[in-house]
């Protein structure tokens, strides 16, 4: 293919269309497919060319980035890919089980594909912004050979080992996140109880030796209410749900993390599943109120 042949992205929802944004600033032609009508008009709205098909992608693409929901959306694309006689490499930025993504990568190779696992640690904010962090694992020469793609999609990248290993890590460091992202919200909202200003004790809190990032990205979206999404809830959900799996497969119990996969489950009740992450605050301030206690 020549130099001037576009990279694929499939997959235009937040992920996708962030990582798209980042290649066409960087004067890459870029074409993209999406079952979605409303994500296909939107890119095309951002000078993004149309693929018919994933099998069409494939044949005109000179790379491809994944960014679809999970694991078994990848394994159909695949499929979909194979009966095209192009065989792009594949950059895969969705969030699987390590085992499965190990499956699909010994496939893709069986096909003839290149196959790097590059899911990314951040919100499509950040990826526009260029401070996600990708985590990249494979082969070492198939990611040297693609090394200009992938600091054009994340600038900051870490090798993590080998195929698994990036899913394993994602799936470790979301662990933190999400507990973090929840213990947050338990704060802002205990701290208001208290009559606090919520502004104010925000503010504390970040110069205080509580502070994660979390603070600065999901704090004042908690405290304002602005549930538009950087990421979807219901995605958070899923990951939470695959951190779950993969500890029980390892015979762990994570209590904290199952404590926050259920405040997950009523703030999708109450916001909708597209609703930011940060909705897991309106599933604590609107619990039901602890029964009185009963004198003895």
């Amino acid at each position: 293919m020549s130099g001037d042949t576009p990279v694929g992205i499939i997959g235009l929802g937040l992920m996708g269309a962030a990582l798209a944004e980042r290649l066409v600033g960087a004067g890459l032609a870029v074409i993209g497919f999406d079952i979605d009508p409303n994500r296909c008009d939107m890119f095309t709205e951002n000078r993004g060319e149309l693929a018919a098909s994933a099998s069409d992608l494939a044949d005109k693409s000179r790379s491809i980035v994944i960014a679809v929901y999970d694991g078994a959306q990848v394994e159909a694309l695949l499929g979909e890919f194979e009966n095209s006689p192009a065989r792009p490499p594949l950059i895969c930025t969705t969030t699987c089980a390590p085992g499965e993504i190990e499956r699909i990568a010994a496939r893709a190779a069986n096909a003839g594909f290149t196959f790097i696992e590059a899911p990314i640690s951040g919100t499509s904010t950040e990826v526009r912004d260029g401070t996600a962090t990708a985590l990249v694992a494979g082969d070492a020469d198939a990611i040297a050979a693609l090394d200009a793609l992938l600091v054009v999609l994340c600038p900051r990248r870490t090798r993590v080992g080998n195929i698994g290993d990036a899913s394993r890590t994602k799936l470790a460091i979301n662990l933190i996140l999400q507990n973090n992202r929840a213990a947050l919200a338990e704060g802002i909202v205990f701290a208001e109880r208290l009559g606090l200003d919520g502004q104010a004790f925000l503010a504390a809190a970040q110069q205080s030796a509580a502070y994660s990032r979390v603070m600065d990205t999901k704090g004042e979206k908690m405290l304002s209410r602005d549930f538009r999404p950087q990421s979807h809830i219901a995605q958070t959900l899923k990951d939470a749900e695959l951190i779950l799996h993969e500890a029980r497969q390892s015979g762990l119990r994570l209590t904290i993390t199952e404590a926050q996969a259920d405040l997950l489950r009523a703030a999708i009740a109450l916001e909708g599943p597209d609703s930011d992450s940060a909705a897991v605050i309106e599933a604590i301030r609107r619990q039901a109120p602890p029964s009185p206690e009963v004198s003895r």
